[in-house]
């Protein structure tokens, strides 16, 4: 399945019902696009990486979120199209908002999450190192570690990978140099105590160190999501 997702960030002074109304506007403007399946709104409440990962063994990168949307399309081509929407020139002419960063990509459901809604939920932002191809970091995430996730994380209640295979930055096309995001993560728990215990428990240790071999830096996001 495709999904296209946008980092949002509200500028300096701007309230945060301000930046939420400006979301809400943008999800009543989404549904109007050829191709269009379903939106969710994840807003971040805090940016920390899990007790278990460590700064030191994954630095977080610089990209700051306040927000992600999520837009479920029928094809990657009906994602593309949608950023030259008057939608997007909305909000890419908005002066409450920063530049809007979005990345289309291939969902892989690893494991199903029964609810979404009154349970713990993170993002992360991945991105790989230098020496590591866009066809190994797709084997070693999507295939490789898809397969150890759910044997070694205990309490996980879901798992979706977001591959990104296309870039933009205010509805243009870039490349992975403007823009290096190369996955997107997001992970449901229980709770903030469930999601701690699961990223120290022994079991992890086999998945967090496999990450070495195609991540450099994981950026982490509690979201409340809407």
């Amino acid at each position: 399945m495709i999904a296209r997702i946008d980092l949002f960030n509200k500028k300096d002074g701007v309230s945060f019902d301000t930046f939420r109304k400006h979301l809400n506007d943008h999800k009543v403007n989404m549904s109007q696009m050829s191709g269009f399946q379903k939106y969710a709104q994840n807003y971040v409440v805090e940016s920390t990486q899990p007790s278990g990962l460590g700064n030191k063994d994954y630095p977080r990168s610089s990209e700051k979120v306040d927000a992600f949307s999520k837009i479920w399309f029928d094809d990657q081509s009906s994602a593309e199209k949608a950023l030259s929407s008057n939608a997007i020139n909305a909000l890419n002419n908005n002066d409450d908002l920063g530049k809007l960063k979005s990345v289309v990509t291939k969902q892989n459901i690893v494991i199903p999450t029964a609810q979404e809604k009154g349970i713990y939920k993170m993002m992360q932002i991945l991105r790989r190192p230098a020496d590591v191809s866009p066809e190994k970091f797709e084997y070693e995430w999507c295939k490789v570690h898809a397969e150890m996730v759910p044997h070694t994380l205990p309490g996980a209640l879901g798992y979706t990978q977001n591959l990104v295979i296309n870039r933009s930055i205010s509805g243009k096309f870039v490349p992975h140099e403007e823009l290096p995001i190369d996955g997107i993560v997001e992970f449901w728990f229980k709770d903030k105590e469930s999601m701690d215990a699961a990223f120290s428990a022994p079991t992890a240790i086999k998945a967090i160190d496999h990450a070495r071999v195609f991540i450099d830096t994981i950026s982490t996001f509690t979201i409340e999501s809407k």
